[in-house]
């Protein structure tokens, strides 16, 4: 915006020039500030409607893929609709069922594991791999290409190579093991494996963008006390935890929030595509559940309600993460 502001350098200067001749000072300053103030008006008004139409684009592509379909799901959970039939309004039948449906309640119970078993070693894992990453190292630009690759595949991507990797007989996974004499797992089917394998595919796809907000956080971190620190006789794992850490601990919040709604979603896809729910539903999470539901059974209704009741959860532990937020920033 550095040429909008030429204009009001070319006002200023034709109001000190008149301010010399005019030997009506003051009316002349008058006229010269409320001239400034409409001109900062104008442009102030330029800049925004520049902003609208860049905004615009995405704002309609998130209304009508979003906010739209997301209304539309509140409205459908209190109607029956199979898909093919007309829908029919039964009022709050869908959300007592909800509370009564033990499936629901065995797919939310899996979804929170795996919320609580992904979203700290993310964010610490994206801690530790920021401070390689923001490090003057050797070889640090491609440690840089390789953390941030998996932001470039889709989910789909990402869920065909992890089972490429995970297969039985072939998968790169078990060879590696067997080259130690370790007989690989049944990664995907074993009931006691299947989660924790999905748990790591999840983790490796969010790491990207933890990483990154940490590499940014890490950057604004004065230089000075890692100077004081070092006079002090402080090695470096002493200024990480206690220099860099406390330092990004704002950017911390900010993260284990979004990990969590990120978690709290996002198995979707991969349990879909890898694991299909199984094995004995030991990877069915509440948004999997609402699909299946939705597409195998066809029960629209119902599974409106059940997207709704993710979207509570999702925005409960969004306005849970703004209080802890300014609670933090309050005590700091």
């Amino acid at each position: 915006m550095g040429g909008g502001w030429v204009p009001t350098r070319g006002l200023y200067e034709e109001t000190s020039l008149l301010m010399k001749t005019n030997p009506d000072a003051s009316a002349s300053r008058t006229g010269a500030t409320s001239a400034s103030s409409v001109l900062r008006s104008r442009l102030r008004r330029r800049d925004e409607i520049t902003a609208w139409a860049f905004l615009a684009p995405g704002l309609i592509a998130f209304t009508v893929f979003v906010v739209v379909p997301a209304l539309g799901a509140i409205v459908l959970s209190f109607f029956d609709w199979r898909l093919f039939d007309n829908p029919s309004f039964v009022g709050l039948k869908h959300l007592r069922k909800l509370f009564g449906d033990a499936n629901m309640w065995k797919s939310l119970g899996v979804t929170v594991i795996f919320v609580l078993v992904g979203v700290i070693p993310t964010t610490l894992i994206g801690f530790l791999l920021a401070v390689v990453a923001s490090s003057s190292l050797r070889g640090t630009a491609a440690l840089r290409v390789l953390f941030f690759s998996p932001m470039v595949a889709s989910s789909a991507i990402t869920a065909v190579l992890w089972t490429n990797l995970y297969r039985v007989r072939d998968g790169f996974i078990n060879q590696m093991l067997a080259q130690f004499g370790i007989e690989g797992p049944n990664w995907m089917t074993d009931p006691g494996i299947a989660r924790p394998a999905l748990i790591v595919v999840m983790i490796w796809s969010a790491l990207p963008v933890v990483i990154i907000l940490y590499i940014a956080a890490i950057q604004k971190v004065p230089e000075d006390i890692y100077a004081a620190a070092s006079l002090d006789g402080a090695g470096r794992w002493r200024q990480l935890w206690s220099m860099t850490w406390p330092n990004v601990m704002s950017t911390t919040i900010v993260l284990l929030v979004l990990m969590f709604t990120t978690f709290l979603g996002a198995p979707l896809e991969f349990a879909l595509l890898m694991t299909d729910g199984g094995p004995l539903g030991e990877t069915t999470t509440l948004g999997l559940y609402a699909f299946k539901v939705a597409f195998e059974r066809r029960d629209m209704g119902y599974a409106s309600a059940l997207a709704l009741w993710q979207l509570v959860l999702v925005g409960t532990a969004f306005l849970a993460g703004r209080g802890i937020t300014a609670l933090w920033r309050k005590r700091r």
